[in-house]
């Protein structure tokens, strides 16, 4: 319907500017057409803010508004891509069940809720019988996963938002073709809008022709008609060795991720290693992606490993949120940890793209008397970007919400701690792009040690930063306000 009505705009403009009787006509037509586009947008099923900017762009830009969103704003999953995801996702369906006896085990009430809804819209089970152990840095958790990739016996499965050239990779590389020449069969899998410019082009060759199984994630389109599947993007960060080991965290493969290369001044990032029954969940979410990439090439039962159980009390749940599906699962879980607080919220995040339900909630928390403290870079990756983080923080500040920023660098950890019982380590920034548009996965993680060492790593990187006080929001120049206040209002298209 929408490429209809903007082809309706193109066939008007083209024959009906041959006459110059014909411009108040057409002028009018145009405008029809724009309020239905209009009235398209707000229709949509999603964020405000989106269609509050998207409504202004096609009104202003007659036609090439409407062009514009077409190529880059319907935040629908193309159809191919769709049907892909549903096909493979279908084809796991009785793999991922609640064990009754962790879920009447799970006795705290809010934490029950904030489980069950994972449960119950992502389809993902929580688990006990299972461990995590944390890194506060990319590099100790790159080299423990090495040291397990060392050791695997039959299979390993990584799946990367970006990969990258250099050492980092190319150590990697050397450990997974010794696995290969061991028999231990080796899958990897890249998203090439993320990895587009950081590769050469042989590289999947390459790796399939010493034995690795590789593939893209979506490959890049230059027809207008897909434009918008540049926009569903393969966020995740996940490796899984034996069904023994998963990893999840905040960073990809590339050298500024382990210090090797230095960006932004210290690159601040974080890794979770999970052993025990709930690795089977990771295990079942990359073969779901791999699957639906390279149609039914991996079977789920011959790598859903049994091992001896892990006699653990915590709670563990690996999940995966989808733009396929209007329920926003990450979303969602960011603002129940929020919403749920009692005491504390600690929050980092690379981008604070806040909309208004997200600083609703974050300042009537702070207003409920929980501590709400945010941590953010001090140096940015993107200068566009950062100048909307910060253009939330006076809202925030004025209303009791500490925020600080990462002196040594910049901040890529995207967690949250909720009052030492519950937090959530993975690859979700705080913005609409990991909200609305990208694959994203995490852990939540509920009555467990590890928690603590999350806290722990939180509370140094605080100690690291500075706090901006409201001299510091204040004491800024009217041009600089302007500006953020500008970068605001596109806020939804980054």
């Amino acid at each position: 319907m929408l490429v209809v009505i903007i082809s309706l705009q193109l066939l008007i403009l083209i024959f009906g500017m041959n006459t110059i009787r014909s411009i108040e006509y057409v002028d009018t037509v145009l405008n029809i057409i724009d309020f239905l586009l209009i009235l398209h947008v707000v229709d949509r099923h999603t964020n405000t803010s989106y269609k509050l900017i998207w409504s202004i762009i096609i009104y202003a830009i007659p036609l090439i508004g409407g062009v514009i969103y077409l190529m880059f704003a319907e935040r629908k999953v193309p159809k191919s891509l769709r049907n892909e995801m549903t096909r493979s996702l279908q084809r796991s369906e009785g793999l991922l069940t609640q064990n009754k006896e962790y879920q009447d085990n799970l006795q705290d009430r809010d934490l029950r809720q904030q489980f069950d809804y994972v449960l119950n819209v992502g389809s993902y089970p929580y688990y006990q019988n299972s461990s995590a152990k944390y890194f506060s840095d990319g590099m100790s958790c790159f080299e423990d996963m090495l040291s397990k990739i060392r050791k695997a016996r039959y299979f390993i499965f990584l799946e990367y938002f970006i990969v990258k050239d250099g050492v980092m990779l190319r150590s990697l590389i050397k450990e997974l073709l010794n696995k290969v020449d061991e028999g231990v069969k080796v899958y990897f899998m890249y998203d090439d809008g993320g990895s587009l410019t950081s590769l050469p082009d042989d590289f999947k060759q390459n790796l399939n022709d010493r034995g690795i199984h590789c593939t893209e994630f979506s490959k890049v389109s230059a027809y207008l008609s897909l434009m918008s599947k540049t926009n569903n993007r393969n966020h995740r960060k996940i490796c899984v060795i034996d069904n023994k080991y998963a990893y999840l965290g905040g960073f990809n493969i590339g050298d500024e991720y382990i210090d090797e290369k230095i960006r932004f001044g210290k690159w601040k990032d974080c890794g979770i290693r999970i052993s025990g029954k709930a690795v089977n969940s990771v295990t079942i979410m990359f073969i779901q992606f791999y699957n639906a990439m390279v149609s039914d090439a991996i079977s789920y039962h011959d790598y859903l490993l049994d091992y001896p159980l892990l006699d653990r009390k915590g709670f563990f749940q690996p999940f995966s949120s989808s733009p396929s599906t209007d329920d926003y699962v990450a979303r969602t879980v960011h603002l129940n940890l929020i919403n749920h607080a009692k005491d504390y919220i600690y929050i980092s995040t690379p981008y604070l793209i806040l909309d208004h339900g997200f600083t609703t909630a974050l300042v009537t928390a702070s207003r409920n008397g929980v501590e709400v403290v945010i941590n953010v870079p001090h140096i940015p990756d993107k200068k566009t970007v950062f100048m909307v983080t910060r253009s939330n923080y006076e809202v925030l500040v004025k209303n009791g919400i500490r925020v600080f920023e990462y002196t040594p660098g910049f901040m890529h950890s995207k967690n949250i701690i909720v009052d030492d019982k519950i937090a959530i380590v993975g690859s979700i920034n705080m913005d609409y792009r990991s909200y609305y548009l990208n694959y994203e996965c995490g852990v939540l993680i509920g009555e467990d040690k590890v928690i603590m060492d999350i806290k722990k790593d939180y509370l140094k990187c605080i100690a690291e930063s500075q706090e901006i006080g409201l001299n510091d929001i204040e004491n800024i120049s009217f041009i600089v306000r302007i500006a953020r206040g500008f970068m605001k209002l596109l806020s939804p298209l980054f």
